[in-house]
């Protein structure tokens, strides 16, 4: 009897918490690439949401355009 083989599905590769992406703002929480966002409106309003319930953590924002980092 031939063995049962199975097909994996076709998907995008998975985005890497420690590359910084080409485009828009994206939000760095210790260190890692989390979420990222079309303009720094949306970006600042989703770090001042994050920070607030877990001010520990270190967030920053980053624009990809500059590839610079702005601290919250």
């Amino acid at each position: 009897m031939p063995a049962a083989t199975t097909t994996k599905p076709v998907s995008r590769p998975a985005l890497r918490a420690d590359v910084p992406p080409e485009a828009g703002f994206t939000l760095q929480v210790d260190g890692h690439f989390k979420n990222q966002f079309e303009t720094l409106a949306q970006a600042k309003q989703a770090a001042t949401d994050l920070k607030s319930r877990f001010p520990i953590l270190r967030i920053e924002i980053y624009d990809a355009a500059k590839k610079a980092r702005l601290p919250i």
